[in-house]
Formats: structure tokens, C-alpha cells, sequence
């Protein structure tokens, strides 16, 4: 792990862990808890003991299972939490916009996305996949609904193809999707994870992600369309967030 500690929320101080912990209302401990566990589990894994979250927090750990029966359910609404994000953001409406090109949909849109992605929230993310929590291969499903088919739609109206709502959304598209998604998280993840330098805003480097992908997504889904070997199996999706 570098030396340069995650930026987190305030976690007590030490002096004070002697002595009696702060009072909260129950919903606010609550929140205090899920947002420490966050930056806790960002930073040590999730083989981290509640024992040192509880101690981050402020409180014992038996007060910390007051409030969630098991760190399974601590975890669960860590995940839960960072899920609020995905259940707001419309990329269908975004993408659908015919006024503006295709290029500054995508542009604003993935701009947008890198400005809400947060060291913790990517860390967390990186942390579950190596220690073998479920939470990635579900957010995959969600991920092809709320981003990918969207982005694959919007390709297919500017490739002058049959809408997704006529003509289903294949894997090989979801792979077309994921070229440019992955070039642009790789973008977070050298600013996040690899902490190079980078600057602040990343529009500039989003752009030229989507003008490089762009013209061969759109040769590449047309040849999709055109190929009879092309097997019409559905990629895996879930229900996009409303």
C-alpha cells in the first residue's frame, strides 16, 4: 500500500476511545458507521477486523453490533450505499439527446461519471474482487442494464441499426461497450488506485477516449449486425435502477 492515506471521514480521536464515546442519534451512528467501514475496508481489505473499525469509529465493538448484526451486514451496506449512486444516474436519457453528436453524449457523460468516482468507492471495489466478495460479478449485471446497453443503443442510432427494443442486445456489442468503458475507468484507476499524477478533471482525456473508440465501435457493430454467424445470445443484463 503507498504511504498516502485515503481521504475518509473523520474517525475519533484516539484520546477519546479511553474515555465515554460521543453520543449520536441511532440513524446518524448508523451512517457514521457505513461511512468509516467504507474508507476502512478501502484501505485494509475486507479481512479488516470490526474490532479496528469499531475502534476508527470511535466506539466499542460491542456497540458497533448494536447497529449491525455481523460485519456481513456492515459490508452489505457499504455496497448498498454506493449503489444510491448507480439508482440516479440516467445514461438512456443522457445518450438520447439527438441534438448534440454522439461524441459530446458520450463525453459529457463518462466526464460526468469519472467526476463521481471517489478513491473509496473504486478501492472498495478493486479490494472486493480480490478477496472474493460477490459484490463485483453482481454489479456486472447492473452495469450492462444501466450503461452498457445504453451506450450500445445510442451507437446503434448513430450506425443507423435497429433499436435495442427491436432487435436484442448481443455479447459481442456488450464487448464494444466494454472497450471504451474499461479504457475510461482505467483513467480513475491510475488517478485512484495506481495514484499517478493526473490531473482533476479528466474531460479532456475522456474525450479522446470516446474520439478514438468511436469510429471503430461503429465499424465493428455494423459487421456485428451484418454477420450471420453472429450468435443472438443476450448478454447478461438485470433490471436498470430506477
Amino acid at each position: 500500500m503507498s504511504s498516502n492515506p485515503l481521504k475518509s471521514v473523520p474517525s475519533q480521536p484516539a484520546a477519546e476511545l479511553s474515555g465515554s464515546p460521543r453520543r449520536y442519534p441511532r440513524a446518524k451512528r448508523r451512517q457514521q458507521i457505513i461511512e468509516n467501514a467504507a474508507a476502512f475496508f478501502a484501505e485494509h481489505g475486507f479481512h479488516g477486523t470490526t474490532r479496528d473499525l469499531a475502534e476508527r469509529v470511535g466506539i466499542t465493538q460491542a456497540a458497533l453490533y448494536k447497529h449491525f448484526a455481523s460485519k456481513d451486514a456492515i459490508v452489505a451496506a457499504v455496497f448498498e450505499s454506493l449503489a444510491e449512486r448507480w439508482r440516479t444516474e440516467d445514461w438512456r436519457s443522457a445518450l438520447s439527446d439527438q441534438s448534440l453528436a454522439l461524441e459530446t453524449r458520450l463525453t459529457r457523460q463518462y466526464s460526468t461519471y469519472l467526476a463521481r468516482t471517489t478513491e473509496v468507492g473504486l478501492r472498495l471495489f478493486m479490494r472486493a474482487g480480490l478477496d472474493g466478495l460477490a459484490q463485483p460479478a453482481r454489479r456486472g449485471a447492473m452495469l450492462t442494464a444501466s450503461i452498457l446497453e445504453p451506450v450500445i443503443d445510442a451507437l446503434r442510432s448513430d450506425a443507423r441499426l435497429a433499436a435495442v427494443a427491436e432487435r436484442p442486445f448481443i455479447h459481442g456489442e456488450r464487448e464494444v461497450a466494454m472497450a471504451l468503458h474499461g479504457g475510461i475507468m482505467f483513467l480513475a484507476i491510475r488517478k485512484h488506485v495506481y495514484r499517478m499524477p493526473m490531473p482533476d478533471d479528466l474531460s479532456d482525456i475522456a474525450g479522446l477516449q470516446v474520439r478514438l473508440w468511436l469510429p471503430g465501435a461503429k465499424e465493428e457493430i455494423r459487421r456485428l449486425h451484418a454477420s450471420k454467424d453472429q450468435p443472438r445470445q443476450l448478454a447478461p443484463r438485470a433490471k436498470p435502477p430506477r
